[in-house]
């Protein structure tokens, strides 16, 4: 068997700084024993780099968000580059193009994500790719550059079938989160007909949480709350799911996981309680 993954999380972030320790047994209690941490600036990126040092069955992803394209530099690549040599990352990213809150101007949002794309085609590491309101773009930008040989996630995805398609044909790895719990929700029909090998679970806490907890911190406990509604879509039990996953995380990444994870039965673990937040 094998435990749920959080592929990607920033429990490194304030939200968590009172009860850090207590988010990661809930996260136990339910199941869910392996993360990879993401760093989107270089202080998250510090951030991710302390939450998984030492510990087993946890990385990071490093890269610089289209939020903060505009500070993209040779110091950002070389910081990148640094950490990948050093083994301290397994991934580029997030990094892409946010076309909904456009807090850098797009040509640079353009530029760091090209950058970024051929850095990792010379790491030869997957990516993470954040991607809003620019899916066509993204497209356009990967098929110009060149698909990275290990492709890699689109985090918290959010385009249509077509993309999806597209995507999985690809090789590509859709990421599915709390979003697909919520009742007006087009993500279910956008992955209906995606097989579960070309997707992955993650909590983007402390953001996007289930429906259960919407308008509270998300946290990595409640991946087992959409593990199950994704496991019922597609006809398989939680514990196939997880299995899949992990066959899956571990395939892109490179990593190993520890016995302790591979010994876990997410169906005889705890679904998370509603609590205050």
């Amino acid at each position: 068997m094998a435990g749920l993954i959080d592929s990607h999380l920033h429990l490194g972030r304030e939200e968590f700084d009172s009860d850090r320790e207590s988010v990661r047994a809930r996260a136990r209690d339910a199941g869910v024993c392996a993360f990879l941490h993401v760093g989107f600036d270089p202080p998250s990126i510090e951030a991710a780099l302390r939450q998984a040092e030492g510990r087993k069955d946890e990385w990071v992803a490093a890269g610089i968000h289209p939020h903060d394209a505009r500070e993209w530099s040779a110091s950002s690549e070389k910081l990148l580059e640094e950490l990948a040599k050093a083994g301290r990352i397994v991934a580029v990213g997030e990094c892409g193009l946010d076309f909904y809150r456009d807090l850098s101007p797009r040509p640079l949002q353009e530029r760091a994500f090209r950058a970024q794309i051929a850095l990792a085609k010379a790491l030869e590491f997957p990516m993470i790719y954040h991607v809003r309101d620019a899916y066509p773009e993204a497209k356009r930008i990967l098929l110009e550059e060149g698909l990275p040989p290990r492709r890699g996630i689109f985090h918290a995805f959010a385009g249509d079938a077509e993309f999806a398609a597209w995507a999985k044909d690809e090789g590509f790895l859709l990421g599915v989160g709390g979003p697909l719990t919520y009742p007006k929700s087009k993500l279910p029909e956008a992955i209906e007909k995606i097989p579960r090998e070309s997707l992955i679970l993650e909590t983007d806490a402390p953001w996007l949480p289930p429906q259960p907890f919407r308008g509270r911190r998300n946290e990595p406990a409640y991946l087992r709350i959409t593990a199950e509604h994704l496991a019922l879509a597609q006809g398989v039990s939680v514990d196939e799911l997880a299995r899949g996953m992990a066959e899956s995380f571990a395939s892109l990444f490179g990593v190993e996981f520890t016995d302790t994870f591979d010994a876990f039965v997410p169906s005889c673990r705890a679904i998370p309680k509603g609590r205050a937040r």
